[in-house]
C-alpha cells in the first residue's frame, strides 16, 4: 500500500512557493536529479543535492521516552552544535547546498528552541529554497505569524503523546494562520488495543483544517532497536483500520513505510535516491547518511572544512549507492528497515 496522497497534488502544492528567478537553478538541478543515470560517484557538477536536513539545535522542551536522542533524559546542550544565521550561509553559499530546491528544517531537538530561526528561514526563502519546518508545534503561537511573513514554505507538526492536549487546544487555531500538515507515528499496540483512540486522532486532525495526516509506521532504530512496536501490512487490525480511514478520509491520510515481509521490508524493491539527493547536516557541521537511517557513515567529514564533493560522494556513500545500483546485491542490512525504501519524498 503507497501513500494515498498523490505527489502530484504536492508539486503543485509547492510550485506557488517558488521564488522567480531565484529558484530557477533549484529547478533545473531537480530536473537533472530526476532524469539522469544514477552512478555511484556523482560530481556535483552533474547535479548536487536537491534536499538538504538540518539538525538545528540539540535540545528541546520535550522529552519523550521514545526519543533516540534522549533516552537518558539529557540533550547534550553545546552551542556549537545549534545553526546560526552566519552557518546557514556558509553552507547555502556553497556548490552543496546552493541548489538545493528543498531544505528540512528539523530536529535533533525542537528547531523553534534556534535563536536565528526566523532570519533563517526569510534568508532561506529569500534566495529561492523551499522550506519545511517540522516542530512539535508547542512555540508556534509565538512564531507562527513571523515565519508566515517569512515565507516559510511549509509546517509539519508531529503528534506525540506530549503534545496532543496543546494541540487539540491549538491546531485548528494555527491552521487559520498558516496551514498545517501532521504526521503521526503508529504503533502495533494502538493498532490491536485501542483502534477507537487512534481514528478519533485522525478525525480531530481533519476536522482541525490540517491539510495532511501522515501515518507512519513505527520504525525500529537505534542502539535499542525493538521490532515489537512495528507491524506488517498484513497485520488483521492494519487491514481493518487502513479500510475504515481510507475510505471516510480517502486522499487526507497519506500512509508510511508499511513493511510487506513477515518483518522486515526486505522483499521491497531496491529504489533508494535518498543517497543521491539528500544531505542531513547539524549545527556542528557533522553530516550523516540519510534522513532514513541513524548510521553514521559521514563522521570524518564536516560541512563547514570539507569540500562538496567529499561530503556528496563519500566512500561509505557511494559503496551504498554501488549496492542499491547492482542488480545482484543484496539490500544493505541498514536499509532492511527504513521505511523511506521505494518512497522517496521528492
Amino acid at each position: 500500500m503507497k501513500g494515498s496522497t498523490t505527489r502530484t497534488g504536492l508539486y503543485f502544492e509547492l510550485l506557488g512557493s517558488l521564488k522567480f528567478p531565484q529558484s530557477v537553478p533549484k529547478i533545473f538541478n531537480y530536473i537533472k536529479s530526476k532524469i539522469m543515470r544514477p552512478l555511484p560517484y556523482n560530481p556535483c557538477s552533474r547535479f548536487s543535492p536537491i534536499q538538504m536536513s538540518l539538525s538545528m539545535v540539540n535540545r528541546c522542551n520535550l522529552r519523550c521516552a521514545y526519543c533516540d536522542d534522549a533516552q537518558d533524559g539529557t540533550f547534550d546542550t553545546a552551542p556549537k552544535k545549534e545553526f546560526t544565521l552566519e552557518k546557514i550561509k556558509q553552507i547555502f553559499q556553497s556548490p552543496l547546498g546552493k541548489n538545493a530546491i528543498y531544505v528540512n528544517l528539523a530536529g535533533g531537538g525542537e528547531p523553534l528552541l534556534c535563536k536565528d530561526i526566523v532570519q533563517i528561514v526569510e534568508y532561506l526563502t529569500s534566495h529561492g529554497h523551499l522550506v519545511l519546518l517540522t516542530t512539535n508545534g508547542l512555540l508556534l503561537p509565538k512564531f507562527i505569524e513571523r515565519l508566515t511573513k517569512a515565507r516559510l514554505t511549509k509546517i509539519s507538526i508531529s503528534i506525540y503523546p506530549t503534545n496532543i492536549d496543546f494541540l487539540r487546544e491549538n491546531l485548528a487555531a494555527l491552521n487559520k494562520i498558516h496551514k498545517i500538515q501532521n504526521s503521526h507515528v503508529i504503533t502495533r499496540s494502538e493498532l490491536e488495543k485501542t483502534p477507537e483512540e487512534l481514528a478519533e486522532l485522525v478525525d480531530f486532525v481533519y476536522k482541525a483544517g490540517s491539510t495532511r495526516l501522515r501515518l507512519w509506521n513505527c520504525r525500529p532504530f537505534g542502539k535499542r532497536r525493538d521490532n515489537s512496536e512495528s507491524f506488517t501490512s498484513e497485520l488483521p487490525a492494519f487491514q481493518d483500520f487502513y479500510n475504515k480511514i481510507s475510505k471516510k478520509y480517502k486522499s487526507f491520510v497519506d500512509w508510511q513505510g508499511l513493511y510487506t515481509a513477515s518483518d522486515t521490508n526486505i522483499n521491497a524493491k531496491k529504489i533508494c535516491r535518498e543517497l543521491w539527493q539528500l544531505v542531513p547536516i547539524d549545527g556542528g557541521g557533522y553530516v550523516s547518511t540519510c534522513c532514513g537511517s541513524q548510521v553514521n557513515l559521514r563522521s570524518d567529514v564536516n560541512a563547514f572544512t570539507n569540500s562538496p564533493e567529499e561530503i556528496f560522494n563519500h566512500p561509505a556513500i557511494v559503496a551504498l549507492r554501488e549496492k542499491f545500483i547492482e542488480p545482484d546485491a543484496d539490500l544493505p542490512d541498514m536499509c532492511k528497515y527504513c521505511n523511506l525504501l521505494e518512497d522517496p519524498p521528492m
